[in-house]
């Protein structure tokens, strides 16, 4: 049996073992059957675990199922979607393995979801796209419901399914004008055949569907309250594997499936990279102001995957310009830099995780939990913060550093607005990152770092979760030079641009004599940088420590203790028009209301995009019932009044034509 068989095989057991694991849930004839059911899941993401590995570089063989239709429906992955899942599983698997409750139904919902990722990324038509698709949706719902019951987690997975939704329509929409054939290989052949406004219609139409689990602008509405609905481990799962599968399905769609016409290829490139970056930007401004764990995580989730597809929307507009090692470039940096940020970012999740069992909640307060557990939540946290910081050398500086230098290459094209949309996705890129770094310091300072607070006690597995997911994104970054140069295969459309990418220990956009850097080198100079602060530390064994001075009077450290939103506000200050922030207070008095008891404040910011334009259509969607509802009453002179406004509209149709 060969290497791609055996790869195949451990993937055809871990979907039994998924199988098995929903139908115990359901069943659940015994009491303990639900507890078994979550090992079952745990086995089943490690088997997948190692199959993914041992099927890189070359990718699994041809599992063929059955035949659909007349045509058969065949499973397999092929070296990109192996590589972008790979740290993802190992995410997954972590995030299972620490998850306290094992007898609900969170364990289900995974289950769901990895059976739709599966799907859509194995199998070779549309029909089982889009069931994949839904079994994503549903398990990702399953697992919000289960941390909750109560009407603000409800709402929130709702608003999610709804919007997931339109993700769906989209994509059967694009899967029909297509035409009649629902196998992969069909697809390039039935879009060139399309005219170039039909096949822009269809790269957008797969934008929308794909960019709604990815976090497009303004679908994104539904990221902050479902995440701010979930714990830890769920938000580990979404951000990770999801996210990657989403991503991984768009790049196919539009650089596997898309014929390359200038027009429309540029068009789509352009619309990609700026949706993209637009995003990027506006969830990481929200991102900032954000108090709770997980919302910051959540809509820093969306700033990345921003990112992500600014890297394809410069692939695609250097496909149009006809440099298509640059092409693949990007899109190896897109697929480079989300496996970077799964594992930093289920890093942090889990780190929300110990901070809820530690403390009860997931707001962002001074605690010492990284003073508490140094060597473990403190070391994990740091470096997954400065991985999604961009700060070297982790992952997310090594990626976002190579997607800069990517843009560089905008002197190589000849379309103004290809060299103009890359100088924005470049200034765009600086910005975010700019922020993403404001926001991580205020997250890690804030919620690990600071004044004790008295706590509970935090599983050993927690804080070995979060340190080993950090370590992974570290050691991933360093290790780069060596890996990924035999991942040739995933580099679309130009398998060179993969071989490339590196010289000798110095990773490089394509050339090292444009630029280069080396993660190896950074860690060995940071090590020695690291000498002299250490002996310090070592010279001194204690350190003097002395009550902050504030006119000369004493300050107790906890209640002096920087907040979240006070770290926060010069930004929302500074950028009101965005923000537009409200601020209202609630006031409780006792002895007759003579006395104040307490003050409370909220503090909120209005959503540029995103509810606020639910909200719009929902308005609009209610005006237009009220418009129709003298039809539902009975009323005839409005039916016949309808009935003549659509008489003159066919008749100068028809005049017009």
């Amino acid at each position: 049996m060969s290497v791609p068989q055996v790869a195949t095989l451990g993937m055809a057991i871990a979907a039994t073992l998924l199988i098995l694991s929903v139908g115990l849930h359901l069943v659940r004839l015994s009491s303990w059957m639900p507890a078994l059911a979550h090992k079952v899941v745990l086995v089943g993401v490690l088997v997948a675990l190692v199959a993914d590995i041992v099927g890189l570089p070359s990718g699994t063989s041809s599992l063929h199922l059955f035949v659909l239709e007349n045509q058969p429906l065949v499973w397999r992955m092929d070296t990109a979607a192996l590589l972008i899942l790979a740290p993802a599983w190992l995410a997954v698997a972590l995030a299972v393995a620490v998850r306290h409750n094992q007898g609900g139904w969170w364990s289900l919902g995974v289950a769901i979801a990895l059976l739709g990722v599966l799907c859509l990324a194995g199998l070779n038509n549309g029909a089982s796209m889009i069931v994949g698709w839904e079994l994503m949706s549903l398990g990702g719902a399953v697992m919000i419901l289960s941390n909750r019951s109560d009407m603000n987690g409800s709402k929130a997975t709702l608003t999610m399914l709804a919007l997931l939704e339109v993700g769906s329509v989209a994509l059967i929409m694009a899967v029909a004008l297509l035409g009649p054939h629902l196998g992969f290989a069909d697809f390039r052949g039935d879009w060139a055949a399309r005219g170039v406004v039909v096949s822009s219609i269809i790269g957008l139409l797969f934008l929308v569907g794909f960019g709604a689990k990815l976090g497009v602008a303004p679908l994104y509405a539904w990221v902050a309250e479902a995440y701010g609905s979930a714990d830890g481990p769920t938000g580990a799962v979404l951000s990770s594997l999801i996210l990657n599968t989403a991503y991984f399905a768009l790049g196919r769609a539009l650089l596997r499936w898309l014929p390359v016409h200038a027009s429309s290829t540029l068009f789509l490139g352009v619309t990609v990279a700026a949706l993209g970056m637009l995003s990027a930007i506006m969830a990481i401004l929200y991102a900032f102001q954000q108090r709770d764990w997980r919302r910051l995580l959540s809509l820093s989730g969306v700033e990345n995957a921003g990112i992500a597809i600014g890297a394809l929307g410069a692939a695609l507009i250097f496909q149009a310009g006809g440099q298509q090692e640059l092409a693949g470039l990007c899109w190896l940096i897109g697929i480079l830099h989300l496996m970077g940020h799964s594992l930093a970012k289920a890093s942090l999740f889990l780190a929300a995780s110990v901070k809820k069992e530690r403390d009860g909640n997931h707001r962002i307060i001074q605690t010492g939990l990284g003073h508490e557990y140094p060597w473990t939540v403190g070391v994990g946290g740091l470096i997954a913060s400065m991985s999604l910081s961009a700060m070297p050398p982790a992952m997310g500086f090594v990626t976002e550093w190579l997607l800069f230098e990517a843009l560089f290459h905008d002197f190589t094209l000849v379309s103004l607005a290809g060299r103009t949309t890359l100088i924005l996705v470049g200034a765009g890129l600086a910005l975010s990152a700019a922020l993403s770094l404001a926001t991580f310091v205020k997250l890690y300072g804030i919620g690990l770092l600071g004044a004790r607070r008295p706590g509970r006690s935090v599983t050993v597995g927690h804080r070995l979760a979060v340190l080993v997911l950090g370590l992974a994104n570290l050691a991933g970054a360093i290790s780069l030079v060596f890996w990924e140069p035999l991942m040739w295969r995933a580099s679309w459309p130009d398998p060179e641009s993969a071989k490339a990418l590196v010289n000798g220990l110095l990773i490089v956009p394509l050339s090292a004599g444009f630029a280069f850097i080396s993660p190896v080198k950074f860690v060995i100079v940071g090590v020695l940088f690291a000498c002299v602060p250490v002996a310090l530390a070592l010279r001194r064994s204690r350190p003097r420590r002395v009550s902050p001075w504030s006119g000369g009077e004493t300050v107790d450290l906890v209640s002096s203790a920087t907040t979240a939103f006070g770290f926060s506000n010069p930004l929302r200050t500074v950028y009101s028009f965005l923000y537009r922030p409200k601020t209202s207070s609630e006031r409780t008095y006792r002895d007759q209301g003579y006395v104040l008891e307490q003050a409370t404040y909220h503090a909120r910011e209005a959503p540029i995009l995103g509810a606020g334009l639910i909200q719009s259509l929902r308005g609009g969607v209610n005006r237009l019932a009220r418009l129709l509802s003298p039809l539902q009453g009975g009323q005839l002179n409005v039916y016949l009044s309808y009935l003549l406004i659509l008489f003159l509209i066919a008749m100068i149709a028809i005049f017009v034509h």
